[in-house]
């Protein structure tokens, strides 16, 4: 068996058990114990499990954080529909908003569905796929298809996105931090909002309370980059210090 192929089994199994042992994969794999322990690091490297003694756990935040799109969208569902309530007052009811594909901003552009003056500018296939009957206008960026996160990705989305400017980018991100800003788990789709964010006039982002005080793997933003952040619940004080020092509005 290929090495990618017992790598698929591995994973599936260990999504299922929890955790491995050497041993028994390499009974049941029939290869060393070496060669299974290299698969392991593989995997560790991934960030799909955690490397013990004589085998490995799931690491089923890092899972969870590199999930499917309708997995992600089903977290925090109601903390999604409040930022999403409170976007609708903030973005103007005409002219072009980048909306990125992440599911809080999905739900906030279910908001927006009666605005016949907006253009939605997404790379998100479930925008396009859901809203296809709204009053707003969609232009989509193109490119490679993402089934797991219902996203397109690529060179066609980039060359797009540097041709066009918006005048509101709505994004969200996997993690907030006081020292090290704003980050995300996916390098692609970060390329992407970092490119959003150069063709924006006004800076939008969504996330919960759940994203604070937490890193991820990529660097997305600075909080100067930002206009506005909205949440679903009222942050600590040295939140609220450090985005008023920062010139970032705050609304919850």
């Amino acid at each position: 068996m290929a090495q990618k192929d017992r790598l698929e089994h591995i994973k599936q199994v260990i999504q299922l058990e929890k955790k491995i042992s050497v041993a028994e994969l390499s009974t049941d794999f029939k290869v060393t114990p070496e060669t299974i322990r290299r698969d392991l690091a593989r995997l560790e490297a991934d960030g799909i499990v955690t490397r013990t003694y004589g085998g490995a756990v799931l690491n089923e935040a890092r899972v969870i954080e590199n999930s499917s799109f309708l997995l992600r969208a089903s977290h925090h569902r109601q903390e999604k529909k409040i930022i999403a309530d409170l976007v609708r007052g903030l973005v103007p009811k005409r002219g072009v908003i980048a909306a990125d594909a992440s599911s809080t901003v999905v739900e906030a552009v279910s908001f927006l569905s009666n605005e016949p003056n907006i253009t939605i500018l997404t790379n998100s296939t479930q925008i396009i796929n859901e809203f296809s009957d709204s009053s707003f206008r969609i232009v989509s960026t193109g490119g490679t298809v993402n089934k797991s996160t219902f996203s397109m990705q690529g060179s066609i989305v980039r060359n797009v996105l540097k041709s066009l400017y918006v005048d509101v980018v709505l994004l969200s991100c996997k993690a907030l931090n006081l020292a090290g800003g704003i980050f995300d788990s996916n390098e692609d789709e970060a390329e992407i909002k970092k490119l959003m964010v150069e063709r924006g006039q006004k800076i939008i982002l969504l996330a919960d309370h759940s994203k604070f005080d937490k890193v991820a793997f990529v660097k997305l933003l600075d909080f100067e980059r930002l206009d506005m952040l909205v949440t679903d619940r009222e942050p600590s004080q040295d939140w609220k210090d450090t985005l008023k020092d920062k010139k970032v509005s705050l609304v919850w």
